[in-house]
């Protein structure tokens, strides 16, 4: 039989979880190791003990009953990415160490806790997967305990009341690895209201992350260094300065007939338009939007240096020779494919998980980060997409099945952690895919740069003032002038930024 939810909390809690603000704290055996028991402790035989005890699952004796555990999970063709071969996997096992690793999790979840795993399969395109969701909830649908879709999306469904708050969520500790905290912190538009799921579990914000990707044949071509890129980067020397110099070095005339043609001469750089692929220059820049006052968040980018972040895109995507953007046949697929035939030295508009689909190159390759503004900058930054996709929990759910369904997400960002990360991260793109360790250096630098979505998730939120308005619409148009097209939206933003913000504040105030 079902066990009530007080019973299911008592058992956790005699399991011996401590919870804080966020929920239960666990300290595995792999995060207290000897080494640091040693060093607090004189005692070496108390130490040996210490290092010997086993790790206790504070979920151990939880039971369910048997009770499904419902997911929607998108399997939308037309994104880049999607989530569901993370989260669903084939529900079998087929040798594929991936896939693999997603049905033994699966397992390993259903049995701890006595549940079922239900999947659903959604394909919502980016134009309805705003609509689509909204629907479930209007209709007072009540279809599943979690919805995996853009983060765009769900952005402006938290703003219109449709997400529960997960700030206070019960037994989701955000102080563990596997929750993208800072990300999910960065998305409050007010203290105390968190609504967007960002984490391992939601692993396609992780293989969703922009990043280029380097022909080092060529490279060793022209400079006689495969690695000279790598090397640059790996100095903090890569910034639109150095990219533009690689562009104009690499690109060459093949048939010799005075123009550069796509399929026919190798360009620089190949990206796909420049809105989408301006996306992740603009966030590799480290730019600020906003600040965060007791008024509320406050506009912070109408400054000198969004006047070179400016300046700098336009120069490479507009007056860079060998740089292409106006691709004959738009496509993803039209990008890898000039990649994969050696006609671009580098190539845009990718992401860390298109690793796996250039298997077949015959020439040396690796991923890259996207450039810093300039040298001055400390860090690189990656930028995750506005269709990278994160969970949510729709006020279709009862309040009352919050800690139920907040238990099974805690289990299932621990055990992605343990069981599925290893297999696509460590053992998938930085062993099969990556070539050497300073290619899986790379992909660290990477992974680790994956910093603020506030833009992606709410520039339209906010009548598109923040990268439309600011930077893809006057890139496109060649007019470096940022503080005309500033002040000429100025109070358009301004105003969408006040009413977010009211709608933010009204949802804590009728307790969400």
């Amino acid at each position: 039989m079902r066990k009530s939810v007080s019973l299911i909390l008592a058992l956790i809690l005699a399991a011996g979880c401590a919870f804080s603000m966020f929920g239960c704290s666990e300290t595995t055996a792999e995060e207290n190791t000897p080494a640091e028991q040693t060093s607090t402790s004189d005692d070496g035989a108390a130490a040996e003990a210490e290092a010997e005890t086993e790790w206790v699952d504070p979920f151990a004796g939880t039971d369910f009953g048997g009770q499904a555990f419902r997911v929607s999970s998108s399997i939308d063709e037309n994104d880049a990415t999607n989530a569901d071969y993370l989260i669903r996997g084939s529900e079998e096992l087929n040798g594929e160490s991936v896939n693999d690793a997603v049905f033994n999790r699966n397992q390993k979840i259903a049995e701890l806790l006595n549940i079922k795993f239900e999947f659903t399969e959604t394909s919502f395109s980016v134009g309805s997967a705003e609509g689509d969701v909204k629907q479930l909830v209007v209709a007072g649908d009540d279809a599943y305990d979690v919805v995996v879709n853009d983060i765009r999306a769900m952005a402006n469904l938290s703003r219109d009341g449709y997400i529960h708050n997960i700030y206070n969520a019960p037994f989701i500790d955000f102080e563990q690895k596997y929750w993208y905290t800072e990300a999910m912190k960065d998305c409050q538009f007010i203290e105390g209201g968190m609504y967007l799921l960002i984490g391992d579990y939601f692993t396609d914000a992780l293989q969703s992350c922009h990043c280029l990707y380097q022909n080092k044949d060529i490279l060793n071509n022209v400079y006689q260094d495969p690695n000279y890129v790598t090397n640059i980067v790996f100095d903090g020397k890569w910034t639109y300065d150095a990219m533009i110099s690689v562009i104009q070095d690499t690109h060459q005339d093949l048939n010799g007939d005075g123009q550069m043609k796509q399929g026919e001469d190798r360009f620089g750089f190949t990206c796909w338009g420049r809105w989408g692929s301006m996306i992740p220059f603009l966030i590799a820049t480290d730019i600020q939007f906003i600040e965060r006052t007791d008024d509320g968040p406050q506009y912070c980018f109408n400054n000198e240096r969004s006047v070179e972040i400016l300046e700098k895109m336009i120069q490479l995507f507009n007056h860079t020779d060998g740089s292409h953007y106006d691709l004959a046949d738009a496509s993803v697929a039209t990008l890898q494919t000039l990649f994969a035939n050696g006609l671009t030295t580098l190539v845009g508009y990718n992401r860390l998980g298109d690793l796996s689909k250039f298997r077949e190159v015959e020439f040396q390759m690796s991923a890259l980060p996207y450039p810093k503004l300039n040298e001055a900058q400390e860090n690189y930054v990656t930028s995750m997409h506005d269709t990278s996709e994160i969970g949510v929990l729709l006020m279709t759910l009862p309040v009352e099945q919050m800690p139920y369904v907040c238990t099974v997400l805690e289990v299932c960002g621990r055990e992605t952690n343990r069981m599925v990360i290893p297999e696509w991260y460590e053992n998938g793109l930085k062993v099969k895919y990556a070539n050497g360790q300073d290619d899986a250096r790379m992909i660290d630098l990477i992974h680790d740069a994956i910093t603020s979505p506030f833009a992606l998730a709410y520039d339209q939120a906010l009548s598109n003032f923040m990268m439309s308005t600011g930077f893809s619409t006057p890139l496109s148009n060649d007019n470096p002038d940022f503080a005309s097209n500033y002040k000429k939206s100025e109070k358009v933003g301004n105003k969408a930024l006040e009413k977010t913000y009211t709608k933010f504040a009204q949802n804590l105030e009728n307790g969400n």
